[in-house]
């Protein structure tokens, strides 16, 4: 998919929502479409949204991304699984003091800690509070069976995480996920590094269904 630069998106990231008729929101409209078109025998439920480096449009991208698949009816889940930097709770405006690491520690039911967005059929689960170990939780045997549980539940499961070549989070989630969408940022995303992206998706058998 080809998503255009737009200098509003700092002030209004919420394309889909806000100008649903826009370029813009077509094109995520169309990102929706290829997605489910890649393998109709064997949907790709759970997909982890990445990029090479920071500051590429991860994490609009993935919530313009839920919201368009969500116009269809279905029931989507976006997971905030950067637990470095997360942005996405405050995109959405939900609070992130319970959620992802607060369901792994044992603390909270996912049930309890998931949050309803706006009028749309988008659920959020938040990072909950910053862990000192963010890699090792992303590859815990706890994480893997939470992603079981929620496939019963939803259609679509969008999973944001940092980008893969500072740290190793997306790697380790990567496993136990349908596949991975990485975000290049035109002009700024060099071919040396998608290509190591790439490979560190790829070491761990982990299918790239796009960019």
């Amino acid at each position: 998919g080809a998503i255009a630069y737009d200098p509003d998106v700092p002030r209004r990231p919420l394309t889909v929502y806000a100008d649903p008729q826009s370029p813009r929101s077509e094109a995520f409209r169309q990102l929706r479409t290829n997605l489910q078109f890649i393998d109709i025998d064997n949907p790709r439920k759970v997909i982890l949204v990445t990029s090479a480096m920071p500051s590429e449009g991860k994490t609009t991208t993935l919530i313009n991304l839920a919201l368009a698949i969500s116009t269809t009816g279905s029931k989507v889940l976006v997971v905030e699984a950067d637990l470095r930097r997360p942005r996405l709770s405050d995109l959405l405006g939900v609070e992130r003091m319970i959620g992802l690491t607060s369901v792994l520690s044992g603390r909270i039911d996912v049930a309890q800690a998931i949050q309803a967005w706006g009028r749309s059929t988008v659920d959020i689960l938040a990072s909950g509070p910053l862990p000192p170990n963010p890699s090792e939780l992303l590859a815990s045997r706890h994480m893997k069976m939470l992603l079981e549980r929620l496939r019963i539940s939803y259609d679509v499961i969008l999973i944001d995480t940092p980008p893969l070549l500072p740290v190793t989070d997306s790697a380790a989630l990567a496993p136990s996920t349908d596949g991975a969408v990485m975000i290049c940022r035109f002009n700024q995303t060099t071919a040396a590094q998608v290509e190591s992206a790439r490979a560190a998706l790829d070491a761990l058998s982990a299918p790239l269904l796009g960019t």
